[in-house]
């Protein structure tokens, strides 16, 4: 499957690209500079993988992406 851009995101200031990689896995580049800072997965739960951002501003983008619909729609997240 090539990756889609589900659409972008601001979070502090600071926008970032939510590329769908596959079904619930979600990569996440800041459009600054181009560079992937992490990666989210939804189910259940939201399982974050940072790459050079902390692991807190790679949990709110996930939200953020999630509550702002740039995600499939999974029907069971329990957001906090």
């Amino acid at each position: 499957m090539q990756p889609i851009v589900k659409g972008m995101v601001q979070v502090a200031g600071i926008t970032y690209r939510i590329v769908r990689l596959r079904r619930g896995r979600y990569s996440v580049v800041r459009i600054l500079d181009d560079v992937q800072v992490g990666a989210f997965s939804n189910g259940p739960t939201i399982t974050v993988t940072p790459d050079g951002e902390d692991s807190a501003v790679v949990q709110e983008i996930a939200r953020v992406a999630i509550q702002g619909a740039k995600t499939s729609w999974m029907g069971r997240l329990g957001l906090e």
